[in-house]
């Protein structure tokens, strides 16, 4: 996983942190990261660039007492676990508060200290309540679903867990962080699998703090103590890791959130001392990477030159120094391709090479 971009130092200025937790990553690219110790949310562009705070000491509506958890569901409301607080607070897409639900105790609905919260395709919530040792599940008005979890090392039984992320295929993960382990379990709280124990070694953990499941099935583990990230497939087999203590780029001190961007790209938010968010992924491909896709994909000719002009044209556009103009025209190669799918191109060729314009699109975004 390549090191992309980093942002963020100790403070209370914009931009700056003090112990961001979670990060989570709308379908544009905009990044909501819970700064906790400053008990405010931050938002940032898929440039990374500060678009505005949420938020702020206290525990009247819309005030925090140390947030640690951040969710969005299927409108672009957000989703906050106001852990001190003992309660989630949920605000629309504007930032405008909505309404909160919760208190302190252990009834169905009550909380000692939720420090996570997810949420599924069906726009259920599940908040992880770390204190009760359990996973409570609500729907978008707070209202009581479903709870399961105790204290303990057996399936479905938890110790001090931290990290809670849904996929679309249904499943439900937990850091279970004083077991060192991942546990996974159907919507309905039904246990399906587990994997890690205490180590170094792949596939083991010290004090897993946050998890982060893919659109294509990976799951994103930080494994905090061991200052990396690790990657499994959904059936918790080891795929590959990253990270050493330190912190230049790629490195971690006390990495406690991980989320996923709508290209694939892994946010990793760290603790004291680095106070910073880390992205990793694949680079976006290059014009010139984008005409070898367009020649590899044995498109009928008069396509292919189409789409090959528009191309060259972006390209040139860039070296006279005219992003916005390279856009237009990728955002037109984008639309051809559109109207081509399924038709004169395979649907799956022209979803590959969209992401790809899609992912170079962003890019451009970024310049100028």
């Amino acid at each position: 996983m390549e090191f992309l971009a980093t942002w963020g130092s100790l403070g209370s200025a914009p931009g700056q942190f003090n112990s961001p937790s979670a990060v989570v990553v709308d379908p544009q690219g905009n990044a909501y990261v819970a700064d906790t110790s400053n008990h405010r949310i931050q938002t940032f562009d898929y440039c990374h660039r500060w678009t505005g705070t949420l938020g702020g000491p206290g525990n009247a509506a819309g005030e925090f007492n140390a947030p640690l958890g951040v969710a969005l569901d299927s409108q672009g409301n957000l989703y906050v676990a106001d852990a001190n607080n003992n309660r989630v607070e949920v605000f629309g897409p504007s930032g405008a508060f909505l309404h909160a639900w919760g208190s302190f105790g252990s009834a169905n609905g009550q909380f000692r200290l939720p420090v996570a919260v997810a949420i599924d395709s069906n726009d259920d919530v599940f908040v992880l309540d770390v204190d009760n040792n359990r996973v409570q599940v609500f729907d978008t008005t707070g209202a009581f679903l479903r709870a399961w979890g105790k204290f303990g090392s057996g399936n479905g039984q938890f110790n001090s867990p931290f990290g809670i992320a849904t996929d679309s295929q249904g499943h439900v993960y937990v850091a279970d962080t004083g077991n060192n382990r991942v546990q996974s379990f159907d919507a309905g709280g039904k246990f399906i699998r587990k994997w890690g124990s205490f180590g170094s070694a792949n596939g083991q953990f010290k004090s897993p703090r946050s998890v982060a499941a893919a659109p294509l099935g990976e799951v994103y583990v930080a494994d905090t103590s061991n200052n990396r990230v690790q990657v499994f497939d959904a059936s918790g087999a080891f795929v590959s890791k990253w990270g050493s203590l330190g912190s230049a780029p790629g490195q971690f001190r006390f990495p406690v959130g991980v989320g996923v961007g709508p290209l694939g790209e892994v946010y990793v938010t760290e603790g004291s001392p680095n106070h910073r968010v880390q992205i990793f992924g694949d680079p976006p491909p290059s014009v010139p990477e984008l005409l070898e896709s367009v020649g590899g994909l044995g498109l009928p000719h008069g396509i292919e030159n189409s789409l090959e002009a528009k191309l060259r044209g972006a390209q040139a556009s860039l070296e006279r120094d005219q992003p916005r103009t390279a856009e237009n025209k990728l955002a037109a190669l984008l639309s051809e391709l559109e109207a081509l799918a399924g038709k004169k191109v395979s649907p799956t060729a022209a979803a590959a090479l969209t992401a790809e314009v899609q992912a170079t699109l962003r890019a451009l975004s970024c310049l100028g």
